[in-house]
């Protein structure tokens, strides 16, 4: 564990160690499960509150639901008035297909809230919220390393770790993204991503720090040097889409 903590401040003798060991990868693996896991704490408490707060609509609430879908659709119908007939036909015939719709889903959906359930109601919501929560581990996620998840861990990685060997790179992969898993350790952070203003900044901060710590353990991994394993690294979401742009701005040119 020690060597983990000293790779987290840039230490380069805990690199080397972290890449030498056999269970490294085991190890990387069970920082990201529980990095991301802690992460999302504070969203399982707010989702778990959330969700035994709702109610099953009562009869009042679901006929002023209705009433304003209805009024809406009335305002559409009155829009629709200086169409040609056959479009204007056309398109109230979409829009009582659409309030059959609407109604049969509202039907559906209040006898699946009133249904009994075997267990006590708050029971359902809260496994249901606990199931979210161990699963996000697993999730992928928009922008490579924006979070310490498996998916960015593993897709992501598997790229970085052919670019690496074209650059020289001579890491297994268990070595590669068992370090590599260090990036994910700033993400505990995202636990106060909630608090307003601070939340947004110790997600830039997670970020750029879980990216430098990256590249760092690609180039200890691989026995490369730095310059070249941040072009490993940078290779996907910049390099290429910069020489796609190229290549289409030159084709471009030559018409």
């Amino acid at each position: 564990m020690t060597d983990w903590i000293r790779a987290l401040l840039f230490d380069s003798a805990a690199f080397a160690r972290l890449r030498a060991r056999r269970n490294v990868f085991a190890e990387g693996l069970l920082v990201i499960l529980i990095v991301s896991l802690l992460a999302g704490l504070p969203g399982l408490i707010t989702n778990t509150v959330k969700a035994l707060q709702n109610k099953p609509l009562s009869t009042a609430e679901t006929a002023e639901v209705t009433k304003k879908f209805e009024d809406g659709l009335d305002q559409a119908r009155t829009a629709l008035d200086n169409l040609p007939p056959d479009v204007r036909t056309a398109a109230l015939a979409g829009l009582d297909q659409f309030r059959e719709n609407f109604r049969m889903g509202l039907d559906i959906g209040t006898s699946i809230a009133s249904l009994p359930t075997p267990l006590p109601r708050p029971v359902p919501q809260l496994l249901e919220q606990i199931g979210a929560w161990a699963s996000r581990p697993f999730g992928g996620t928009g922008i490579p390393l924006a979070a310490g998840t498996l998916g960015a861990w593993l897709g992501y990685g598997i790229w970085v770790m052919l670019f690496a060997k074209l650059l020289g790179g001579r890491a297994s992969l268990a070595s590669f993204f068992g370090t590599t898993a260090i990036f994910a350790a700033p993400h505990l952070l995202l636990v106060l991503r909630w608090v307003p203003y601070l939340g947004g900044l110790l997600a830039l901060i997670a970020f750029i720090w879980g990216l430098a710590l990256y590249v760092k353990a690609t180039a200890a991994s691989h026995e490369l040097t730095l310059d070249r394993a941040l072009l490993a690294v940078a290779f996907i979401p910049i390099v290429l889409p910069g020489i796609i742009l190229w290549i289409v701005l030159a084709l471009s040119a030559l018409k």
